[in-house]
């Protein structure tokens, strides 16, 4: 049964004066490069060793995780920065955006803005509830851009972006990922979205050995092992199949996404906090960064590695039933639009384009990833996209600065934050088997029953506007990254040109596909 709930060409690519002059080297420079986009699950700011500075051990001291998680703060701290050692060198190697943002506080909405290049609130999508009826089939995913464009496609990993059907299964468990399997309608498949093959999950989690919900195409398949170790194997082969043809790959991984009641694979159990969930956790993080590390050793192996780009970007904040680090100095979690629920890590490697070790600190979105991917390879943008080409701010010549603005609109939804850890030790609880709780807890913080909120960043303030009880704040997030010190009044002027600024976008973006008309117009100008 089916369910609906709830740029342009700029240069052509130039590699570094370090070629070898071998035949495959020599290809390189008049091919396309490589483009492997690559997602994590709701993994925090903090939960990477990407940057020093977003690090305070008293900060740390005081912020809140579940009982589940809670272990000695140095100890939680080696963990995160020891658990990707690949992906960090990745970072170092490449070009760090410490101020980058996704477009949404959760997975769905995030992942769309990404592959579309733009806000989702253009198509009606301002959560996850909307996101699961699934991105309307006339949307341009920038994947068919690619595939237009001469490009193999593959979508490996969590799709989350189309209507569901679902087949329920016999037995029924605890852990409800297990208890269908979850296809796609086919007009909001990957397979229509711009991708030549799929290899992945349709729902927004799955459990991590014999995942019942694994296809292959449209064909429903067995899981063969530790999901993670699966979607890299997939990677691999792709590219080893597809190495004379410029190739776009979306690695989705679901790591480090709940559940994580299974333990990851004993060889990437080598963290010792004082506490085994905090070791299964960064354990499970392992597993992606071993994968990341494989890739990058076969694009080397086969003379790739200096005409691909590896673009790195988790989809949203940590939720707070995770270890600290969690999202590092900022505050909120997934759900929220304080930076902790939106300000994430982000990187590109390029290493036959990009010099190694920069940093950039402007303001930069997740919606700006394919389009400067597309830029590189001289591919014209489909009109209307929100993202735009990094390039000239590599290069430093922004002319644009740090004043763009960004926006989100949805609601302030604490149902994953320090506000909801009741919840969280009941459901730690319930699927675990508890014989005092018997049903699935509720939670009165999820998205649809929050009350809706929108936000601005411009350069180094952003607002957040409530329109119950019609209430601002404002934040120098520079000076203030854990969001403390409300500004609003002491700016009244800079409050009111933010608020002129979200009106204005919020009026061009269209109503909510499922989410609740009477809320989403509280957003909307009085007048």
């Amino acid at each position: 049964m089916k369910i609906s709930k709830s740029i342009h060409a700029m240069w052509p690519v130039v590699l570094g004066a370090c070629a070898t002059g071998t035949t495959n080297q020599a290809a390189e420079a008049n091919q396309k490069p490589n483009v492997i986009v690559v997602v994590t699950d709701d993994q925090g700011y903090g939960q990477l060793n990407f940057d020093p500075n977003s690090y305070s051990q008293d900060q740390l001291k005081n912020t809140q995780v579940t009982k589940r998680y809670t272990t000695a703060v140095e100890a939680a701290y080696n963990a995160a920065q020891t658990a990707m050692p690949n992906t960090s060198q990745l970072a170092n190697e490449g070009i760090k955006f410490t101020n980058a943002f996704v477009a949404s506080t959760t997975c769905a909405p995030s992942r769309a803005a990404l592959l579309t290049g733009k806000y989702t609130q253009r198509f009606g999508i301002y959560n996850n509830y909307d996101a699961e009826a699934g991105v309307r089939p006339d949307e341009t995913f920038l994947s068919e851009t690619f595939q237009e464009n001469g490009y193999k496609t593959a979508m490996i990993g969590k799709w989350h972006l189309g209507e569901l059907t679902i087949d329920s299964l016999v037995e029924k468990t605890r852990d409800y990922h297990r208890d269908a399997i979850y296809g796609c309608v086919k007009n909001q498949h990957p397979l229509n979205k711009g991708f030549d093959y799929y290899y992945g999950f349709n729902y927004h989690g799955s459990n991590y050995y014999n995942a019942t919900s694994l296809f292959r195409n449209y064909e429903h398949v067995k899981s063969q092992g530790y999901i993670t170790e699966e979607f890299t194997d997939e990677a691999l082969q792709y590219i080893e199949k597809n190495q004379k043809d410029p190739f776009f790959i979306y690695l989705s991984y679901n790591a480090p996404h709940i559940p994580l009641e299974e333990q990851a694979p004993r060889k990437y159990q080598r963290f010792n906090t004082g506490n085994p969930e905090v070791d299964n956790y960064y354990a499970t993080l392992a597993a992606v960064d071993e994968g990341i590390g494989q890739i990058v050793a076969k694009l080397k192996e086969l003379k790739l590695d200096k005409n691909t780009m590896i673009l790195f970007v988790s989809d949203n904040g940590a939720v707070v039933d995770s270890p600290l680090p969690l999202n590092g100095a900022f505050k909120g979690n997934k759900g929220l639009m304080f930076q902790g629920g939106i300000h994430v890590p982000m990187f590109a490697w390029y290493p036959g384009k990009y010099k190694e070790g920069k940093v950039i600190t402007d303001n930069v979105s997740a919606m700006d990833l394919l389009p400067t991917a597309l830029a590189e390879a001289g591919i014209e943008l489909p009109k209307g996209v929100d993202g735009i080409d990094l390039n000239s701010v590599i290069r430093g010549e922004n002319k644009q600065g740090n004043s763009r603005q960004l926006f989100w609109a949805g609601t302030q939804a604490y149902h994953w934050s320090d506000t909801n850890l009741g919840f969280w030790s009941d459901y730690e609880k319930y699927v675990k088997g508890s014989l005092e709780i018997t049903t699935v807890p509720s939670s009165q913080y999820k998205e649809y029953l929050s009350d809706p909120a929108g936000t601005v960043l411009e350069g180094d303030y952003m607002m957040h506007y409530y329109p119950v009880g019609d209430r601002f704040e404002l934040f120098h997030i520079k000076n203030d990254p854990g969001e403390e010190n409300n500004l609003a009044a002491q700016h009244p002027e800079k409050v009111k040109s933010m608020k002129a600024a979200f009106n204005k976008w919020i009026t061009s973006m269209e109503k909510p596909v499922e989410w609740k008309l009477a809320t989403w117009k509280k957003l909307l100008p009085k007048s």
